[in-house]
Formats: structure tokens, C-alpha cells, sequence
């Protein structure tokens, strides 16, 4: 875990257990999927908010702790 600049714990993606990690990215894959977009930036774009704010959401949504995003994740493939 670690602090960021704004003041409440993060924890590492990788750091979190295997069926939290699961439930993070099944709510994300759901989420693009209803958004029609390819990846988080689309959604991003899409929601006009900055990838981290939609992070956030998705981790709240999944109900999971706040966490890092992972590299996966970042990809701006298609």
C-alpha cells in the first residue's frame, strides 16, 4: 500500500487478491461493453473524465477497494 498526494490508501492491483482483481476487470470489460468503446481512454473520453476517474468508479462499481491501474489495462490498442 501507499499513500498518493491526495491522502487516502491505495492499494496495488497485483497486490489484491486473484478474485478481486476478477471482479475489477469483468466490471470494466461490462462497462466498455455497454459504452461500445474498445478500451479505458475511449471511455474515458466517452464519460469526460480522465482515466483515473473512471478507475476510481469502476473499483467502487465492483466494490473493491481503490487500487493502482494495471498495465493490461492501459493498452490504447484498436
Amino acid at each position: 500500500m501507499f499513500i498518493t498526494a491526495m491522502g487516502p490508501t491505495v492499494k496495488k492491483f497485483e497486490d489484491l487478491p486473484g478474485n478481486h482483481q476478477a471482479l475489477i476487470l469483468a466490471k470494466l470489460a461490462l462497462e466498455l461493453s455497454v459504452q461500445n468503446v474498445p478500451n479505458i481512454h475511449h471511455l474515458a473520453e466517452a464519460l469526460q473524465t480522465d482515466v483515473m476517474g473512471v478507475w476510481r468508479t469502476i473499483c467502487r462499481k465492483a466494490g473493491q477497494p481503490i487500487c493502482t491501474i494495471p498495465v493490461a489495462a492501459m493498452c490504447k490498442s484498436r
